[in-house]
């Protein structure tokens, strides 16, 4: 099992500057390697970085296109503004934004516990998108048109999404993807993402528990490229031992229960995804 917990695209951003003038903790060092190694967006970053620093320290001289200087600025002005947490809602902690986070539920308070995910959400003018089982999607939106929302019109706005759980993991991934992306394209700087794995009048899609487990695992890694927080809400008396341990609490960096925490159980996804085809 992998060691400490990996470090989001936001966290990474925030620690380039000190990482490329070799100021940052070794510990974060060793963690933003990690994330470099696995995170194409994130090392073009780190790449575009050391080309400025070492035409800098070269002395080569070039210009400008005109405007160039006003457009840097407001580009950074903008990514200023950008949060880098969001509140969680399922607790009163803040979440930062990349995260993939495991909540179990038993009962009806536990699960409109979790929903509260959405609604504050919904409150505060971020893009969701709902995945699940039919039945868990149902009763979702259900509670949220009890406290006002219609969710015909999120959907026809875009402020609401819902892939239906039909494809195998591959597919499923794309499908997610696309969606972050066209909420992106709407402005959204905040995504939630509610995915629902329990009792459902279906069969799992694909090959069945190993398909949920490679697809939780490749999650992570997707989260951390956009500005969303994806939690998995698991219904706990519903599903198997194995996919509790494996699907909940080996795939997700963090942990909702009584709060959220990191969770130490968490293993990187090379590893995962290595075991899980080696017990094949």
């Amino acid at each position: 099992m992998g060691s400490g917990i990996e470090v989001s695209c936001v966290e990474v951003w925030r620690e380039i500057s000190n990482y490329v003038d070799g100021i940052v903790d070794p510990e974060m060092r060793r963690r933003m390697e990690e994330h470099f190694r696995l995170c194409n967006h994130c090392t073009a970053i780190l790449d575009g970085i050391r080309n400025v620093v070492r035409l800098i320290a070269g002395g080569e001289a070039f210009d400008l296109p005109s405007g160039f200087s006003r457009r840097l600025r407001q580009k950074l002005t903008e990514q200023a503004a950008e949060p880098s947490a969001i509140p969680f809602g399922v607790t009163d902690d803040e979440i930062p934004l990349g995260s993939h986070v495991v909540y179990f539920w038993e009962t009806t308070d536990e699960f409109e516990r979790g929903v509260r995910f959405l609604q504050l959400g919904l409150q505060r003018n971020d893009f969701c998108v709902l995945f699940g089982h039919d039945e868990a999607n149902t009763r979702i939106l259900q509670l949220l048109r009890s406290v006002g929302y219609e969710p015909a019109r999120l959907l026809e706005s875009g402020r609401l999404t819902i892939l239906a759980r039909h494809l195998p993991a591959a597919g499923t991934l794309a499908e997610i993807e696309m969606s972050f992306q066209a909420a992106q394209r709407q402005g959204a700087r905040a995504i939630r993402y509610l995915g629902n794995l329990g009792r459902g009048q279906k069969e799992l899609p694909g090959s069945g528990e190993n398909d949920v487990l490679e697809l939780e695992a490749r999650v992570t890694s997707l989260a951390r490229r956009f500005p969303c927080v994806v939690l998995c809400m698991y219904e706990a008396s519903a599903l198997s031992r194995r996919l509790k341990q494996k699907g909940g609490m080996e795939t997700h960096p963090w942990v909702c229960d009584t709060n959220l925490h990191h969770n130490a159980a968490y293993v990187p996804e090379t590893e995962f995804l290595a075991s899980l085809h080696g017990a094949q």
